[in-house]
């Protein structure tokens, strides 16, 4: 009787201990993606001679604690990514924008909501210049 409960009392504790064990570290664990065969996400080839200095130097976020949401270029990745900037401080690593950002660091053309922006400003300064030609002609022939 003795036996057969000190068999039972060695189960149970070898039951738990194996349980205890199988508990895992959710922290320690690593999820990797893995890319489909012949598919890679690499960045897009860029000459880092031809990225101005400027796009260069890292992101910082400055010494004050406003919260400004700014783009940096990543020499890494090579892309604007968006950090939040403090206010002050900082480098010139820091666009207003990301289409900004890409313009001078990765030579991008300006999207078309400002190519039409300077294009009416273009033609309102056509404007005004015929209208004063205009008005000088009128004025020389009276």
């Amino acid at each position: 009787m003795c036996s057969k409960l000190s068999i039972i009392a060695l189960t149970v504790l070898l039951g738990a201990m194996c349980v205890h064990s199988a508990v895992v570290d959710q922290s320690q664990l690593v999820v990797e993606k893995q890319e489909p065969e012949g598919q890679t996400t690499q960045p897009p080839a860029v000459d880092e001679a031809s990225v101005p200095e400027q796009c260069h130097q890292p992101k910082v976020t400055g010494r004050c604690f406003a919260l400004f949401y700014r783009f940096a270029y990543n020499l890494d990745t090579h892309a604007c990514e968006e950090f939040i900037y403090g206010g002050c401080g900082g480098n010139s690593n820091n666009f207003n924008s990301k289409a900004e950002c890409e313009k001078l660091c990765l030579g991008k053309a300006e999207a078309p909501a400002e190519t039409l922006a300077s294009a009416t400003e273009q033609s309102t300064e056509q404007t005004t210049q015929s209208q004063q030609s205009a008005e000088t002609t009128i004025s020389t022939v009276a």
